[in-house]
């Protein structure tokens, strides 16, 4: 019977926030003795980009078809920590325990098609004459967006268009559009109001309807055999409205756009980043080319209070970033130990599934997907539920979260805080 390896962590869901700790023991069971070079724990943290492109040249005068290959790699953490030695490893069950600390600048994990941001935590055995056995447990890392320390996201975004129909002499009057979206910022699970006033003054021309849609936008970075760029978009949801807009008329048009489970903003550039936009489309009819327009957007994965239905009642869900020296509450987890956590969904809309072929089919884990916080009650807070009978006073968080641990405890007493250690060890 093969050797199985099983991965208990600190938390029910392999979800963690940059900044924290993840903390959890490895159980590697073993049937018969195996003669081994070293048995090591491998945590690593990297993006991944690839594609392909068709090309043609010329050679002594025939025209030759090739295909380009165009490749990226980031590395954001590896560590590799030793936990059995060279010799014979006994059967049985072994168990190793791992601490591992997440540095503040880890992107956010994602998949889309041309590449990945991925985390693994590995056990393995390092055979001798035989190829390796690997035990891989992939983890959701998530770079804590807290919309709430970028007031400039308060400010209302609002852009506008001046259309003509024709040109002179055959021109007609304008139209006049202005979209406006009451925030910069916003999480998953919130929907973004938008409100658009359109006033026609042509009068030859009416306008069939329109349609707005949160679009997300991958950017890829190639570094060999050239450095090249690439995008792939995907449309997130859609409003659209047939109310006809008729010439010398004018229309206030209002909807809005639900937000699913998708990463945060991209906040540092790397191979691979992320950014999203509300488009407007405005139908001009079938003899004219219909007007676009791009509002970005900043997806965040703690949304601004004032964003609430009621932001008296919705402060009490936002969760609190630990005591922190000034300059950096933005960059720390945040911490739910006094509110409502979301609840986490598994990210949507990244296209064909990426295959990561630099790595053995037996060892992939391409089928892991990342999972995003996502605020469904967060547009109409509402009180927890009462406890039932026999259960503590107190309800308790379904993810809470530990506080960085470079962060000052909040009462200022460091010695009332538990010592923290960063390693690794083992017990066979």
């Amino acid at each position: 019977m093969p050797s199985n390896c099983s991965f208990e962590l600190d938390r029910p869901e392999p979800i963690y926030y940059s900044g924290e700790t993840i903390n959890g023991r490895a159980i590697l069971t073993t049937t018969s003795e195996k003669s081994v070079n070293e048995v090591y724990i491998l945590f690593e943290g990297e993006a991944k980009v690839r594609w392909d492109e068709s090309r043609t040249r010329t050679r002594n005068g025939k025209t030759e078809h090739y295909t380009e290959h165009f490749r990226g790699r980031q590395t954001y953490l590896n560590t590799r920590t030793a936990v059995f030695g060279s010799g014979n490893l006994p059967p049985g069950t072994h168990t190793y325990n791992f601490c591992i600390p997440l540095p503040l600048q880890c992107p956010s994990s994602m998949v889309a098609q041309y590449g990945k941001i991925c985390y693994e935590v590995s056990v393995v055995i390092d055979r001798q004459w035989r190829f390796n056995n690997v035990f891989k447990q992939p983890l959701t890392v998530i770079q804590t967006y807290n919309l709430n320390m970028s007031p400039q996201l308060l400010m209302p975004l609002v852009r506008e268009d001046i259309k003509h129909f024709c040109c002179w002499p055959c021109s007609s009057g304008p139209v006049l559009s202005t979209l406006t979206i009451p925030f910069g910022g916003y999480a998953p699970g919130q929907r973004i109001r938008f409100t658009l006033e359109i006033d026609n003054q042509s009068s030859g021309y009416d306008l069939d309807g329109i349609e707005v849609k949160l679009k997300q936008i991958y950017r890829f970075q190639a570094q060999t055999p050239h450095h090249k760029t690439r995008e792939k978009e995907h449309s997130l949801n859609k409003s659209c409205q047939q109310e006809r807009v008729l010439r010398l008329t004018k229309r206030v048009i209002e909807g809005t756009l639900a937000i699913p489970a998708v990463p945060p903003s991209s906040r540092s550039e790397g191979i691979i980043s992320i950014s999203y936009q509300v488009i407007l489309t405005i139908s001009t009819g079938d003899c004219h080319v219909d007007k676009d327009f791009e509002v970005p957007i900043v997806i965040g994965t703690i949304p601004l209070i004032q964003s609430a239905e009621n932001p008296a009642s919705a402060a009490q869900w936002i969760p609190q970033t630990p005591g922190t020296p000034a300059g950096a509450a933005a960059d720390l987890p945040p911490s739910y130990d006094n509110c409502k956590p979301p609840t986490f969904e598994d990210a949507t809309n990244f296209g064909e599934k990426f295959i990561d072929i630099d790595v053995d089919e037996h060892n992939r884990t391409d089928d892991f997907i990342p999972r995003y916080p996502m605020y469904t009650n967060f547009a109409m807070p509402s009180a927890p539920p009462p406890p039932t009978d026999g259960s503590d006073s107190q309800t308790v968080p379904v993810l809470s979260l530990p506080h960085n641990a470079t962060a000052p405890p909040n009462d200022g007493n460091s010695t009332d805080r538990p010592a923290i250690t960063y390693g690794w060890n083992s017990n066979s």
